[in-house]
């Protein structure tokens, strides 16, 4: 029998397909006409301090900037791996103190393959005794394209470490192992750590376990819909410094690690992404230059992306950004939304004059307009 809530949230379901969630992002014109529109949903959050709060939870942010549907749910994809490792990070911990900080980070990875990626992985597996026979993802050829050039000379084929979930899925092989579970049944939804990761998602976003709708991801493990304002707040969370309120006796161990996540995404960034790489570019403050806040990000498959921005002058809370892209991952078109919203934020500096072209070559003919503006007050 399904919920009420489960039931307003299919019949959302089904108006979404006569009215589509999404709304013109930016819009490119040459001499006047549109020629570019980038269409999808942007949500921005803020951290606020109301009623002394102490204890983290989607009450505790306020949106910004809410262009689309914000309230539209969608598979929430790879941007969900910082919640898949924080479930059984406890069990990690007691089990290999030998895991180092780069390990711990490569588990919540969408990783590229590339040589210090496999590095990694072999360490895991020496540690954990875990081994790329039990992974059950699929066999992937590697983005690396120093890995991929291997494979084309017949020195290597696809493999299953290669794909970019193969870290995460280490992560879950050893942890299970640790337990004394079944490594073969880790991919079914009613084992201990998929439970473990809906009670963690409930927790935090105050919604019931049994509303969290899922499906299975590319790399076959369960995944969860979640709203695009939900997605945004989770990344607030991640850099802010408020306790995590894991009260259930299944999960209460993860609160002292929770914001462990942050510190190991702003610490290792190539481990959980790979060179040129959007998220790696954001991390490292390569694809602006540099901001006033700390920041992770996260790119999910489909055209998602997952921003934490941490404590600042202007955002004493942080702030918590989710695009998501209706035509799919676009990693230009990402840019230039994710660095507009820095802009309009005033976290970095105004876009750069454009370069000088010689005087015969026409460009002042080509504009872009953003349809969003930032919210002036908190």
């Amino acid at each position: 029998m399904q919920t009420k809530q489960m039931q307003t949230q299919n019949q959302n379901s089904t108006a979404a397909e006569g009215n589509l969630p999404w709304q013109p992002l930016f819009t490119i014109e040459r001499s006047g006409r549109k020629e570019v529109t980038v269409y999808g949903i942007i949500c921005l959050v803020a951290g606020i301090a109301e009623g002394g709060s102490t204890r983290q939870s989607i009450d505790t942010v306020k949106p910004l900037v809410q262009l689309g549907d914000i309230n539209y749910q969608l598979w929430s994809r790879s941007l969900l791996k910082p919640w898949q490792l924080i479930q059984h990070l406890p069990i990690l911990k007691q089990h290999y103190p030998q895991l180092k900080p780069e390990h711990l980070a490569l588990f919540m990875a969408s990783h590229s393959a590339e040589p210090r990626h496999l590095e990694l992985l072999e360490e895991i597996m020496k540690i954990t005794g875990a081994d790329e026979a039990g992974l059950k993802c699929p066999p992937a050829a590697p983005l690396s394209s120093e890995t991929k050039s291997q494979i084309e000379e017949g020195q290597e084929k696809a493999r299953r470490r290669f794909h970019n979930c193969s870290g995460k899925h280490i992560g879950y092989l050893s942890a299970i192992k640790a337990s004394g579970g079944d490594p073969d049944k880790y991919l079914l939804a009613d084992e201990p750590q998929h439970v473990r990761l809906r009670k963690v998602l409930s927790a935090l976003i105050k919604r019931s376990e049994e509303s969290l709708l899922s499906t299975t991801d590319g790399c076959q493990l369960p995944n969860y819909a979640l709203s695009v304002y939900e997605m945004a707040y989770l990344y607030q969370s991640l850099l802010s410094t408020t306790e995590a309120a894991f009260t259930d006796s299944q999960i209460n161990q993860c609160g002292q690690y929770y914001h462990e996540l942050g510190q190991l995404m702003l610490a290792h960034p190539r481990a959980i992404s790979g060179a040129g790489r959007v998220d790696y570019r954001l991390i490292t403050q390569d694809l602006f230059g540099a901001c006033e806040a700390p920041l992770i990000a996260k790119e999910g498959a489909d055209g998602l992306l997952g921003i934490g921005i941490g404590s600042c002058e202007k955002y004493p809370q942080g702030l918590g950004l989710c695009i998501k892209l209706s035509s799919g991952f676009d990693n230009r078109h990402m840019e230039l939304i994710a660095k507009e919203v820095l802009r309009k934020l005033k976290l970095i500096g105004p876009r750069p004059e454009k370069r000088k072209t010689p005087r015969d070559i026409k460009v002042d003919h080509i504009k872009t307009y953003f349809h969003f503006d930032v919210a002036s007050s908190l």
